[in-house]
């Protein structure tokens, strides 16, 4: 037997006793009377005295553990159930409590000739509370000042502060009028009526605007890159690297009929995107030459927006109709994952730093995401207690010291490593680019998602969003919305 210390959030425990021949679940157990932790959630790690996460099975009979020794414990205790309050009833409240409490379903937008574009963008957008705290925030007279963006962000504040208590769908007038002021290509109109317009442009200007009247906005969906140019006909002209900032992603898709490159999954059609050839003037030859052009991630964004490039123009200079071309859409299927990992399409300085912390979680040492996922998954979410920190203070500083100078992006925790889960998508239907349907599907908790077709409003599930991949005359993704993992969100 020995006596070990035991390290429990910033407690320390000294003493304990650690019988070395006997078995791991005996030593759980007095940690459980020590610190309200439950066996099943404990997470054990010594450094030296064992590998990774300590399991019930081991021997530690020849591990070489000694007085003294320090065991860091992981894991939420037990709390004490609050004290009954009163119950309050459903059928008691009004409708706009019950929409505030979410005991209904939100509310859609009605569709004001042709504006489903707008609709189900703006369903997804109202999913970021970053972004609803920045429109509060300029709404009550904070960031720019006067203009005409920030009318638009106060516009489009007041909007989704109707949606919140809204419990019939609601007609955004005043958004778009203030929209086809801005923007007025979103106010042509043809013999019918307003013409449909592009949900990727409609984000486009939604994102000027609100980034014109809060600062805040660019740093949550901001990207910053890195392109170099390298003349692929002459190894002895240095390549040239310069900065940009975007605001999305894109998937380049390519396929169909005598071309040689298939996209199947988003990955494959991001990294198309990132390099491309482009023919310029060298000053070297003299002459035009080919240059290839290299896209690299720098900063992240906490919110990432990646466009399904779908749609593109076609010329006709034979067609009496449509001299001048006629804009067409890819139908190919393409995949998107849940979770997408950006780490390949990084910066060398990012992945470095990124590198540490996913390399540390595959010898077994950061543990904390997945048992926290199992713990959620076996239904124990009720437990509180203080979150426990994945690694202590001093490993978080040690592993600091040997990382690059540099940080992977603002809102973003120093450990996160590259990955994003999906939050939102809209899709359009139909085979003409400047007609058809488009639909938002925004996550609510765990594998639940709503539909926003306009102003209808259902439940699905994560398998139906990610049968969205298009391929045939249903719904496709065009634009898809993902979240930073391991990062900290607080609600609308």
């Amino acid at each position: 037997m020995v006596r070990v210390t035991v390290k429990w959030n910033k407690q320390v425990f000294e003493d304990v006793e650690l019988t070395l021949n006997g078995p791991v679940t005996a030593f759980k157990e007095t940690l459980q009377g020590l610190t309200g932790v439950p066996m099943a959630r404990q997470k054990l790690m010594c450094k030296g005295g064992w590998k990774g996460l300590l399991k019930d099975d081991a021997d530690l009979s020849g591990s070489g553990i000694t007085d003294g020794k320090e065991i860091k414990l992981m894991g939420t205790a037990e709390v004490i159930a609050a004290p009954t309050v009163a119950a309050t009833f459903v059928e008691d409240l009004s409708a706009a409590e019950q929409a505030a409490a979410g005991q209904v379903l939100p509310a859609g937008f009605v569709n004001l000739g042709n504006t489903c574009y707008m609709n189900s963008t703006l369903q997804c957008l109202k999913a970021v509370p970053e972004l609803r705290a920045s429109l509060r925030a300029v709404d009550s007279g904070e960031g720019a000042g006067a203009g005409q963006s920030t009318t638009f962000a106060k516009a489009l504040a007041r909007t989704f502060e109707t949606m919140d208590v809204a419990t019939e769908a609601v007609p955004p007038t005043a958004f778009v009028s203030v929209l086809r002021a801005a923007e007025p290509q979103f106010a042509e109109r043809n013999q019918r009526g307003y013409m449909q317009q592009d949900a990727q442009e409609l984000f486009g200007a939604v994102y000027r605007h609100v980034t014109a009247a809060s600062a805040d906005v660019a740093d949550q969906f901001g990207i910053e890159v890195e392109e170099e140019m390298k003349n692929t006909e002459d190894d002895a002209e240095a390549a040239t690297t310069r900065s940009d900032k975007l605001n999305m992603l894109v998937c380049n898709i390519q396929g169909g009929t005598g071309n040689s490159i298939k996209i199947d999954h988003l990955h494959e059609g991001l990294k198309l995107g990132m390099e491309a050839e482009v023919e310029k003037f060298s000053e070297g030859l003299q002459r035009n030459a080919v240059y290839k052009k290299s896209l690299s991630l720098k900063k992240l964004p906490k919110y990432l927006c990646v466009q399904f490039m779908r749609f593109f123009w076609k010329a006709t200079p034979n067609s009496r109709d449509h001299p001048n071309g006629v804009k067409c859409k890819i139908m190919r299927p393409v995949s998107f994952p849940e979770v997408l990992d950006v780490f390949p399409f990084c910066a060398s300085d990012l992945q470095e730093r990124m590198k540490v912390y996913r390399d540390v979680e595959d010898d077994g040492i950061l543990d904390g995401g997945a048992a926290a996922a199992e713990e959620k998954k076996e239904g124990e979410a009720e437990a509180g207690g203080e979150e426990m920190e994945v690694v202590d203070d001093e490993l978080k500083a040690a592993m600091a010291m040997s990382m690059p100078p540099v940080d992977a992006g603002p809102g973003l925790p120093d450990d996160f490593k590259g990955n994003y889960e999906l939050f939102g998508v809209v899709t359009h239907k139909g085979r003409e680019a400047d007609a058809g349907h488009y639909i938002g599907w925004v996550r609510q908790e765990g594998d639940q998602w709503l539909v926003f077709d306009d102003d209808h409003v259902e439940e699905v599930n994560t398998e139906a969003i990610l049968n969205l991949k298009g391929g045939g005359d249903w719904h496709m993704a065009y634009l898809a919305f993902y979240r930073a993992r391991g990062a900290l969100y607080y609600p609308p």
